[in-house]
């Protein structure tokens, strides 16, 4: 089975990040191209296990994998590329791929969505029975503690989705509870996906490329990304996903 890398090099802290583009939520990193590639099979044989964990079978045939490199991407600074906000005042721009452009099926919807909350499950169960000393513990060298990281977590799927204009919420919609603030927004993913399949559509926003799809792999990236995150505050030194 051929899996598509779509490549990204962070130039923030000089990290490759590799999406297998076929299967959203699934990807690894390394501190260069080689390492990334060694350490993507690995990546997509846990993401199986994950899946069938959940499922009553596998949803591909991960056997006789040929792992390709299709898209490149180098991140940038949108302060420093186009000198449009003070230095320290923008953001970085992530990757866009040509395959972003795909438009969605109606099957990888629904996927997407068990993904999420199969994601949002694990996340909150972690958050909910770790003892507060440990979620608001600030550790050196982290910018949040846990309840940060978990909030973090849903302002950036309100953000993902202003986007592409899918949600009406403002900022202050959201609550200063971890808990009901990602429950907001899971409703607002929930109520957002469905509407995706068969459209086609790209919005550039302050400098940076948005579709659909992009939108998806964003928020499904971001979430076990700080899932990963969080397991290693509270047990250092295990693997990443």
């Amino acid at each position: 089975m051929r899996i598509r890398i779509g490549l990204e090099q962070n130039t923030e802290d000089g990290r490759f990040l590799a999406y297998a583009l076929d299967h959203p939520g699934c990807f690894a990193y390394g501190s260069d191209e080689a390492e990334t590639l060694i350490r993507m099979p690995r990546a997509v044989l846990n993401y199986d296990k994950w899946i069938r964990d959940h499922t009553r079978g596998p949803w591909a045939d991960f056997a006789d994998l040929d792992f390709r490199i299709v898209e490149r991407f180098t991140t940038f600074n949108i302060d420093e590329a186009y000198q449009l906000t003070a230095p320290g005042q923008g953001y970085q721009v992530n990757a866009w791929f040509t395959d972003d452009w795909r438009p969605l099926s109606a099957e990888e919807i629904s996927n997407a969505l068990k993904i999420y909350h199969w994601q949002r499950e694990e996340l909150l169960a972690g958050y909910t029975t770790l003892a507060p000393e440990i979620i608001e513990m600030q550790r050196p060298g982290q910018r949040w503690n846990i309840t940060g990281i978990v909030k973090h977590v849903a302002n950036a799927e309100y953000w993902y989705l202003t986007r592409l204009g899918l949600t009406d919420l403002t900022r202050s919609d959201l609550s200063a509870e971890p808990i009901d603030r990602l429950t907001l927004l899971a409703e607002e993913v929930d109520r957002a996906f469905p509407s995706f399949p068969g459209k086609v559509e790209v919005r550039g926003l302050e400098g940076e490329f948005w579709s659909y799809r992009k939108l998806v792999r964003r928020i499904l990236w971001h979430q076990r990304d700080h899932i990963s995150h969080i397991k290693q505050l509270v047990f250092p030194g295990d693997e990443e996903y």
